[in-house]
């Protein structure tokens, strides 16, 4: 993950309207697509907030956290009806608008983005700490699915962080993950030469129980894979797992929670 708070260096490459417009409610949140700049201000603040306090970052202006994905995206948010307030935020990048994705950044994707179907990366998911239940989590699912459908995608895709700096634990967690059968090397996806963990087949695993974070657990259970080693990502203290979901490979529970 790379934060930025400077929004002078950022080149504004379209204007922030939404590509497609999402709506779910329940009676205590509503999920819809940004499409004001006073929204779109308040998501930026809300990633900076979360992603800075929960990573342990110190920077001198703790303001926004934006980058030059955030203009060839939609954004989903998630207001608290009571409070009026944002408490929740993704960001969709779908393959039909654009073909450059934060996830290049980290892994070789050439094999899995050449092919045909549409995908959507996830990313900068970011949940304030007391609205992390399972309703909230629920909308997130309802809003990205019913994106993919009205995009008719195939694949949902982008980097899940764990937050360890143990590279044996890394790798406890690959074998896990294989054991589990939640693990492929379908598109020979590598990590960049900047994130790659040097020698890591020959680290040995360290025997340690490691707490998945929410929505990579989630992720698991609706039928995703993680591809290949992780990334290492030393200015965030975390390894990043690249997670694809191959929506015609979803699990049946999820698809009868989310799509009927």
């Amino acid at each position: 993950m790379q934060l930025n708070t400077d929004v002078s260096r950022i080149k504004v490459n379209r204007r922030l309207e939404p590509f497609i417009n999402i709506l779910v409610e329940t009676p205590r949140y509503l999920l819809k697509t940004v499409d004001q700049f006073s929204e779109f201000n308040e998501v930026l603040k809300l990633r900076a907030d979360v992603f800075f306090e929960e990573y342990g970052i110190e920077a001198a202006a703790k303001a926004l956290d934006i980058d030059e994905f955030d203009f060839q995206c939609d954004h989903l948010m998630i207001i608290d009806r009571q409070k009026q307030k944002i408490v929740g935020t993704y960001r969709v990048l779908c393959s039909k608008f654009t073909d450059h994705f934060y996830s290049e950044t980290e892994f070789d994707l050439k094999n899995f983005i050449q092919t045909k179907e549409i995908k959507l990366e996830l990313g900068r998911a970011c949940i304030s700490l007391e609205h992390r239940r399972g309703a909230v989590l629920n909308l997130l699912w309802k809003g990205i699915l019913q994106y993919a459908q009205k995009m008719n995608a195939r694949y949902l895709f982008g980097c899940s962080s764990v937050k360890t700096e143990s590279f044996s634990e890394a790798k406890s967690l690959c074998l896990d993950l294989k054991i589990q059968g939640a693990h492929s090397n379908k598109w020979n996806i590598q990590t960049t030469p900047e994130f790659s963990i040097p020698e890591f087949s020959s680290i040995e695993p360290k025997e340690s129980f490691i707490e998945l974070p929410p929505l990579l657990r989630s992720y698991l259970k609706a039928g995703a894979k993680v591809h290949g080693d992780p990334a290492y990502d030393a200015s965030f203290h975390c390894h990043d797992f690249l997670t694809i979901l191959d929506l015609k490979e979803m699990s049946s529970l999820y698809e009868k929670k989310y799509f009927t």
